[in-house]
């Protein structure tokens, strides 16, 4: 909704400026200097102010996806930390062995014998 507002006031800014500039010409057929320099004038900032409208505009964009990058989780490779787990897992003796974080535990207990030693 407010992209479309924004893009209607730039609209609007430009009809302003070319109604401007039209008057600024009639201003200069009549003759009339003062009138002529108050209307392009105020075309010419108005012009202006189309410009700096579209710069804040992309500021205001580049600053969203900046937010929208930083609030996201850092990207992680997919299956990484499966693999991981995995090549743990298979190295690990027993499950005693796993969830005691590696821990000597007496190879009576362990039921994987095979690999204890």
């Amino acid at each position: 909704m407010t992209r479309h507002l924004t893009h209607a006031l730039a609209v609007l800014y430009g009809l302003t400026a070319v109604v401007l500039l039209r008057c600024a010409m009639v201003s200069h057929r009549n003759d009339s200097w003062p009138y002529t320099l108050f209307f392009t004038g105020a075309a010419v900032l108005l012009v202006t102010a189309i410009a700096h409208h579209a710069y804040h505009r992309d500021e205001l964009r580049a600053a969203h996806v900046r937010l929208e990058r930083a609030a996201r989780p850092p990207n992680q490779r997919p299956g990484l930390e499966d693999g991981v787990i995995a090549v743990a897992l298979a190295a690990a003796c027993c499950e005693r062995w796993w969830t005691s974080a590696g821990a000597e535990h007496e190879p009576a207990t362990c039921t994987r014998k095979d690999q204890t030693t």
